[in-house]
């Protein structure tokens, strides 16, 4: 099996970071960061590289929130877990769209 590669939507420093291996994107609205980071984890799976989006909780606590090949794309907001700060339903699929 190919090892998932993740994407991980992290606040700092005010700011929510995307972060992989060879990528790190910074955003002011934490849905931007998880549109992007399900794009990206898309992209990466169409290439052959399956991506996993992670939500970073805390220091040592993740949140699965979509992955490639398992969760259709792009998801509905229903489909996403609930996390902090407010998400527009149908915004994902206007951004990806």
């Amino acid at each position: 099996m190919t090892a998932l590669i993740q994407f991980i939507v992290l606040k700092r420093e005010g700011k929510w970071v995307v972060k992989s291996k060879d990528l790190e994107r910074s955003f002011s609205v934490q849905q931007e960061a998880v549109d992007a980071a399900i794009r990206f984890a898309n992209d990466s799976g169409k290439e052959g590289k399956p991506g996993l989006v992670l939500f970073q909780k805390s220091k040592s606590k993740f949140e699965k929130i979509w992955t490639y090949g398992e969760d259709p794309y792009p998801p509905a907001r229903s489909d996403l877990p609930a996390m902090s700060g407010s998400l527009e339903p149908g915004k994902l699929a206007d951004a990806v769209g």
